[in-house]
């Protein structure tokens, strides 16, 4: 068991870093100064990103009216700085990625869960209750890549994953069901991973102990935040009648009224979260 995880650990840490553009695009967005006229600059070079970028701006979600053209417009008009340099991110990460290998991979629901969790723990971290909250562009950043790992779990062991996903064993969860296999879970892979590519160590942090988030520390609240944003958005793509069935929310951290908003804020937006996820999906093309 041990050296299958060391193996599996390896694995991954052996996956190169994306290269040429999509590096550069991680180290732009990465940096918390970049400007507007670099950000638009380095997204251009992308048609990929570029595509997928513009189709996020004019999608049901943000209900934008005119059409959007131009990824500058996209910036100033709808989606912001903090937003567009997250899904940068996000798409420059995942392009290297071969996910075809596993036919059991949803990707419309990842970019769900992705969009829907960032969406949630953004709107989340403006009513915590604690004195100093994580700021609201990095739980929408952690939210978007926090499940990162079983992209590249599908990419690195994709026979493993396929037997994964097409487990019927509804008693467990995906990440039992994954560490039953490979002797490590997503959440430990997306650590590896933003470790091994240099991303910020808060993000890291958040990756690396997402599974042990249910129990609340008070030191920790961005694990927290995500683990809970990634739970509601889960069973919203469910369709559960409650959202937050099952959940222990800690009024310490959060009041359940602030909770109720966002959900019931992002219930009225679910159909273009959906459209949103579908065209980031639907984009061909690598970076």
């Amino acid at each position: 068991m041990h050296n299958q995880i060391i193996d599996s650990i390896r694995k991954i840490k052996q996956l190169p870093p994306p290269s040429g553009l999509s590096r550069e695009i991680i180290r732009i967005v990465a940096d918390d100064q970049v400007d507007l006229i670099d950000l638009v600059s380095i997204i251009n070079k992308s048609p990929a990103i570029t595509a997928r970028i513009l189709r996020c701006a004019n999608s049901a979600y943000y209900g934008q009216r005119g059409e959007i053209s131009t990824v500058r417009e996209a910036i100033i008009r709808v989606l912001g700085l903090g937003i567009t340099r997250s899904l940068a991110l996000a798409m420059a990460l995942t392009s290297s990625f071969n996910i075809d290998k596993s036919a059991g991979f949803n990707a419309e629901r990842y970019w769900f869960n992705a969009v829907t969790t960032a969406s949630i723990a953004q709107g989340l971290s403006h009513f915590l209750r604690i004195r100093v909250k994580p700021a609201p562009a990095t739980a929408y950043t952690t939210g978007l890549i926090h499940n990162i790992g079983i992209q590249a779990l599908v990419h690195c062991f994709p026979e493993q994953m396929e037997t994964v996903f097409l487990s019927k064993d509804s008693g467990r969860s995906l990440s039992e069901r994954i560490n039953s296999t490979l002797s490590i879970n997503h959440h430990q892979a997306s650590a590896t991973l933003a470790q091994s590519w240099d991303l910020p160590e808060e993000i890291v942090q958040a990756m690396s102990s997402l599974d042990n988030s249910i129990d609340l520390d008070e030191n920790a609240p961005l694990v927290h935040l995500v683990w809970l944003s990634s739970q509601i958005s889960d069973n919203l793509y469910l369709n559960k009648v409650n959202p937050l069935a099952n959940l222990n929310i800690h009024e310490e951290f959060i009041s359940m009224d602030h909770v109720q908003k966002v959900i019931s804020d992002i219930e009225s937006q679910l159909e273009g979260l959906h459209e949103m996820s579908q065209l980031i999906t639907n984009v061909g093309g690598k970076p």
